[in-house]
């Protein structure tokens, strides 16, 4: 009975259509002195913060309470109701006060139709319901009674389709106090440090495929090879970025991903702490678990910090020494893109990074050598040295790997060794010219110290500073600054030299400074940019679009000078060019930008510069501001050929993404 009570109370009466009997009147309703125990059954309970709807009436229960609130008008009203009236009886209505609510046995009467049917149909209100969805309430209108039809509720015709149904929130109008308010009032503070595996985006390695989950063990394992990657990285003369990005990279790849990178100038740690899931889980093996082995609680990353049994994991390398072998960086960098595939096991992959630890370079040592003399000698003819030039380069090239090769057996420094190279340049082309050999002295001692120049840290001290690696960046540019000052240094003793052996001076504003032809610029320069590249191991295939590379940049260079831009603006529009060229050639073959780069970069070197600036100190007095000057040009010609290299990585960042897309598309027709 009181399940079909409650239900009857929900949907509503049947209608009996029985017309109310005075004997009816006098019923003792649910309330004071009656049977309550009904009550909540026949009222809604109030839910989810609504109202409790109204009870809704049949058509005898609104003919009695009419009549009960005209005799006894005394009552206490229960529950509001409509406006009722028939139209059998012309229409009359009249408000009604209150509703009573049925005994049990009068419902059953009404149901089983023993009470009277009033003449027609009785109108009633339109009952509100509360809607679920909010706030927000539709109206359902009951049908007129007629016979022999079952009464069911009609739609409310005002309804509001779905596909545009308002919102149930009212917007409050903001004052113009609160306006200002959210003006003036600064940005939330972030609630989370951000992943680390989020440094990979817009990188190479963005794309990369989950191999599998690591335990303790697997973690520590993981962890040793990144270190012994990022070493090879690092010792084959890759930037700092690069090689952080391959760090994060092979550990997503393997399923550690709670970890912190930092490098320096010759370190790199790695430190690794037990992960955790989204759900704040801790997913390393033996933590946080009772008896059973089932996780007993949920922990945030805080949480699992601040527990002494936590795993955590700290590893770093030392890189003491670097060397020119663009192979082995480019063998690494295909590493990396092959394990983020995520098909290679780590096994694999250490298999194959000590087979690239332990294979030679491409190119003997008679052939570096060989191309270092021929490089001095092409250089020298490209900045318009002559025939006479481009010999004394050569022979002094020789002499200067033979010097550095014994000083590098004995261990002297840096420093030295360049200082001693720069002395034997300078003091070979002013020896052989006070001998009467026509020939122009400071075009051959530019080419020589384009050799000497370390320019691959060069590149990679701006690339650092520009990236974010402040630490790194000013370690390489005190290298790079010593390598720099050692160069000046002997070119400054070997002038001294020269004068006390009674060498005439050299004229620094002669017209022999004037630049030869774009052509033979052109040709011996790309010729001296292949040579470049294989003193520096590149790979027989990689040299070929360095060249390209190199071709583009003295291309714009040229034509800027042609229409007279200067010389500041004319590096910077050419180092971009190369460096834009190299980016996507360095990405359709998958190597890093800077094996095409350096070597492009060549015709960009400022030798004669850092010659006519050290000349203007150490001999002419009276002209020492204007050495400085050059100095200081020559290394601004340095910091915008540098920072022409990493802008053009980043320029060409949406066409290398689209190449990458082609390429997928084309691997899944295949």
């Amino acid at each position: 009975m009181t399940e079909q009570l409650r239900e009857l109370a929900h949907h509503g009466y049947p209608s009996s259509g029985a017309a109310p009997g005075l004997d009816d009147l006098d019923g003792e309703p649910f309330g004071p002195g009656g049977d309550t125990s009904l009550t909540s059954a026949a009222r809604p309970v109030t839910m989810y913060g609504f109202p409790a709807a109204a009870v809704r009436p049949t058509e005898s229960q609104a003919a009695r309470a009419e009549t009960r609130a005209q005799l006894a008008t005394e009552m206490q009203p229960i529950v509001p109701a409509g406006r009722v009236g028939s139209a059998a009886e012309g229409g009359v209505s009249s408000q009604v006060g209150a509703l009573p609510v049925l005994t049990p046995s009068q419902i059953e009467a009404d149901k089983a139709g023993a009470t009277p049917r009033p003449q027609g149909a009785a109108a009633t209100r339109p009952v509100t319901q509360i809607s679920r969805r909010g706030a927000a309430q539709t109206t359902v209108v009951e049908r007129p009674e007629t016979s022999g039809v079952a009464h069911e509720p009609a739609p409310a015709t005002t309804q509001v389709p779905r596909g545009v149904y308002p919102s149930t929130r009212t917007r409050v109008a903001r004052s113009s106090k609160d306006k200002l308010k959210s003006m003036i009032r600064g940005d939330a503070a972030p609630t989370a440090p951000m992943r680390v595996v989020d440094r990979l985006t817009a990188t190479p390695f963005q794309h990369l495929r989950r191999f599998g989950d690591s335990n303790d063990r697997q973690a520590r394992r993981t962890l040793n090879f990144a270190l012994r990657l990022a070493e090879t990285m690092f010792h084959y003369g890759a930037d700092a970025l690069d090689v952080e990005n391959a760090i994060i990279a092979v550990c997503a790849t393997y399923g550690v991903e709670n970890l912190e990178v930092d490098i320096t100038n010759q370190s790199v740690t790695i430190n690794y702490v037990a992960e955790i899931t989204e759900t704040g889980k801790l997913t390393a093996a033996g933590h946080n678990k009772d008896g059973t082995g089932q996780i007993t609680t949920s922990r945030t990353s805080q949480d699992v910090l601040d527990d002494p049994n936590t795993y955590s994991h700290t590893v770093m390398r030392v890189v003491r020494s670097w060397t020119d072998n663009y192979a082995g960086l480019a063998n690494s960098h295909q590493l990396v893109t092959r394990i983020i595939e995520g098909t290679m096991p780590l096994k694999e992959a250490e298999r194959e990074l000590s087979e690239i630890n332990s294979q030679p370079k491409p190119y003997p040592k008679w052939a570096v050598w060989l191309a270092t003399v021929f490089a001095a000698a092409t250089i020298t003819t490209a900045i318009g040295g002559g025939a006479a030039g481009a010999l004394v380069a050569a022979v002094s090239s020789v002499l200067v790997q033979i010097v550095s090769s014994k000083l590098g057996a004995w261990r002297i420094p840096e420093f030295f060794a360049l200082a001693a190279n720069a002395l034997i340049v300078t003091l070979a082309a002013m020896g052989i010219s006070a001998l009467g050999v026509d020939l122009s002295p400071p075009r051959v001692i530019a080419g020589g110290i384009i050799m000497l120049l370390p320019t691959t840290r060069m590149v990679s001290t701006m690339q650092d500073a520009i990236n974010g690696f402040p630490v790194t960046a000013m370690g390489r540019l005190m290298s790079t600054s010593f390598a720099f000052l050692g160069i000046i240094a002997g070119i400054a003793v070997g002038i001294a030299l020269s004068g006390y052996m009674g060498v005439p001076r050299i004229d620094v504003s002669q017209s022999s400074f004037t630049p030869p032809d774009a052509l033979t610029n052109t040709v011996f320069m790309l010729i001296s940019t292949a040579l470049v590249a294989l003193t520096m191991q590149a790979k027989p295939r990689h040299i070929f679009p360095a060249v390209l590379a190199a071709l583009a940049g003295l291309l714009v260079f040229h034509i800027g000078g042609d229409y007279g831009l200067g010389a500041r603006l004319d590096t910077a529009l050419g180092a971009t060019t190369t460096g834009c060229v190299a980016a996507l050639l360095a990405a359709r073959s998958r190597i890093p930008q800077t094996i095409l780069a350096i070597p492009a970069m060549t015709y960009l070197l400022p030798g004669l510069s850092i010659f006519r600036g050290m000349y203007a100190i150490t001999v002419e007095m009276e002209t020492t501001g204007d050495g400085f000057t050059g100095l200081i040009n020559a290394m601004a010609s340095i910091v915008m050929m540098a920072s022409g290299v990493v802008l053009g990585n980043y320029l060409m960042r949406p066409f290398v993404e689209r190449m990458k897309i082609f390429s997928l598309r084309r691997n899944r027709r295949r």
